[in-house]
């Protein structure tokens, strides 16, 4: 019988922190409500995801549009309200421009919302 050879600690780190579930598009709007800190109520958009950091890895932009911190998919559903989902399809933003700040015209929309 052949034996089997153990898989690179590489591969196994690959497919322990891969995501297969519900990935929400670039673009889309969040509002914190869980506690964090004194963050609560803040409304942030998600960013474009990275490839080297996987569709998991999600990152949050700020009012400025600055790419601020990360979390990841699991904690999105359970800490953020989703106020506004986007129809954006390129989830790694080739060709397109980075994020820029909420306008005023966008951020009245969401208030109301």
């Amino acid at each position: 019988m052949k034996r089997r050879r153990p898989e690179p600690w590489v591969m196994k780190n690959i497919r322990r922190n891969a995501y297969f579930g519900i990935v929400i598009p670039p673009r889309s709007v969040v509002k914190l409500v869980s506690q964090w800190g004194d963050q609560q109520g803040r409304i942030l958009r998600i960013g474009y995801y990275s490839r080297q950091d996987g569709l998991n890895c999600v990152w949050l932009v700020n009012e400025k549009g600055e790419y601020e911190q990360t979390t990841d998919q699991k904690s999105i559903s359970e800490d953020f309200e989703i106020l506004k989902l986007s129809t954006e399809t390129d989830m790694h933003g080739f060709k397109r421009e980075k994020l820029g700040p909420i306008s005023g015209k966008e951020s009245s929309n969401l208030e109301t919302a």
